[in-house]
């Protein structure tokens, strides 16, 4: 067992290189070999944090690791509605856009000005 863990931490030691801290990702590969070197040293007794620092790995990483994984989707399903669709503006219509970013369309100039001066 102790020769299995040792190639784990070296296999580890040149994956993670110069990395340090927690947002260290392990491949595939070595989540496999600590999930099964885990699973096989759990079922003799040995504590999860025991296996863990043996690998020299975060105890709560190795539990994540060896949950099953979830039979949920992550995903749900959704109602979707189209959006109601406004009718473009004539081309001959002022379009008014203040400077707070409001956009008034639709009414003639007349109506616009009279806007303008009830705003002032």
């Amino acid at each position: 067992m102790d020769q299995e863990a040792r190639m784990f931490r070296q296999a580890a030691a040149r994956h993670i290189g110069d990395r340090t801290g927690t947002a260290i990702r392990y491949s595939p590969a070595l989540r496999r070999s600590a999930v099964t070197f885990a699973r096989r040293r759990g079922r003799s007794g040995v504590p999860v944090a025991a296996i863990a620092r043996e690998l020299r790995l975060r105890p709560r990483a190795l539990r994540l690791w060896l949950q099953e994984p979830r039979t949920k989707p992550r995903l749900r399903r959704v109602a979707l509605e189209a959006a109601p669709t406004t009718p473009a503006p004539r081309p001959d219509t002022p379009v008014l856009v203040t400077p707070q970013g409001f956009r008034v369309e639709g009414l003639d100039l007349s109506a616009i000005v009279t806007l303008l001066r009830g705003l002032a």
